[in-house]
């Protein structure tokens, strides 16, 4: 009997133990897997062994950033060691075989709309952020004659090409090679307005005459134009004016403020603006900044870039060194 209760114990002692080890020799692994570095990804090798995109090398070395092989064979789709593919359309019958001249490109396939003079992208419906070696893009979808209902845009360190699904001017079998614009790559004419550094400080001692809400950049929320003075308000809403004060007219966008018109000393005169929507231009919004003196007349259209983040100020008219006869507005009247 007493022998019975030594075996029991010393199974309950054996199993005790057994379950320990098991569960320090699971701690010790959990242990080990946390400090086990993760092998690279693929991309990361590719970006790093190869910059230039081998599936390429096959076509041509002097486009920017890729070729578009209309109607592939089956040879050239074989020679990619990534094929992926992408179909738009009900019964699509063309084929265009993307291929990017560098590893590392990122392509996307988006939904667009002409405004009649450049398409605006709309609904992202494909995209790889950063193509791996051999890699190629297989898109079926229809060209049609006049304008295009979706776009590639290729893209490797801040160069662009955008590239519309449309009848080509060779026919649909011949290669294109997607080279950057050089035209599209100048600098507009106008000015370049980019945020005020010290935001914070720089409408200081002006009080706001006007402010007007308005959706600039298309992205569901409101950004504002203002017009600040030196001047006063009264009770009923009239302006005090002296001969002359500082005026300044911005364009708030979140926390950033651009000046359509530079904090400026203004003798016998002001700020004035008018905002408009271009139904000809995918409703891009324009504000017109008028600046108003006895001595001389400027006259700005402001445009915010949704590229570039920036405001482009252009000149439509100025007069300086002038007298003023008569001014009339319909406004003034009773």
């Amino acid at each position: 009997m007493k022998h019975s209760k030594k075996l029991r114990a010393l199974l309950v002692i054996g199993t005790i133990y057994s379950i320990t080890l098991v569960g320090c020799n699971q701690n010790h692994n959990e242990i080990q897997k946390e400090v086990t570095p993760t092998a690279p990804t693929v991309t990361e090798v590719a970006s790093k062994e190869s910059v230039y995109n081998n599936a390429y090398e096959t076509y041509n070395q002097l486009a920017e950033l890729g070729v578009v092989i209309n109607s592939p064979t089956e040879e050239d789709l074989n020679s990619l060691n990534i094929l992926e593919e992408y179909e738009y359309g009900n019964n699509p019958t063309n084929k265009i075989l993307i291929i990017p001249k560098y590893n590392g490109t990122k392509i996307t396939i988006s939904t667009v709309e002409y405004t009649g003079e450049r398409y605006i992208e709309k609904e992202v419906l494909y995209s790889v952020d950063s193509t791996n070696e051999g890699y190629g893009l297989l898109l079926t979808a229809e060209r049609p004659e006049d304008t295009a209902e979706i776009a590639i845009y290729i893209t490797y360190e801040g160069k662009a090409v955008e590239y519309p699904i449309i009848a080509t001017k060779e026919g649909n079998n011949s290669n294109e090679y997607l080279k950057i614009d050089t035209e599209e790559q100048k600098p507009q004419e106008g000015d370049v307005i980019s945020p005020e550094v010290d935001a914070n400080t720089y409408l200081e001692g002006l009080n706001c005459f006007s402010r007007y809400d308005i959706d600039v950049d298309q992205d569901g929320k409101f950004e504002s134009v203002e017009v600040y003075c030196q001047g006063q308000v009264d009770d009923e809403g009239h302006y005090l004016l002296d001969d002359g004060q500082e005026w300044a007219l911005i364009l708030r966008r979140d926390n950033q403020i651009y000046p359509l018109f530079e904090r400026s000393y203004i003798q016998l005169g002001g700020l004035e603006y008018m905002v408009y929507e271009d139904y000809e231009d995918y409703n891009r919004v324009h504000i017109i900044v008028a600046y108003n003196t006895g001595a001389a007349i400027m006259y700005y259209d402001c445009t915010y870039d949704e590229d570039t983040g920036f405001v482009r100020r252009e000149s439509l008219y100025e007069a300086g060194n002038i007298s003023k006869l008569k001014e009339w507005s319909y406004k003034n009247c009773d």
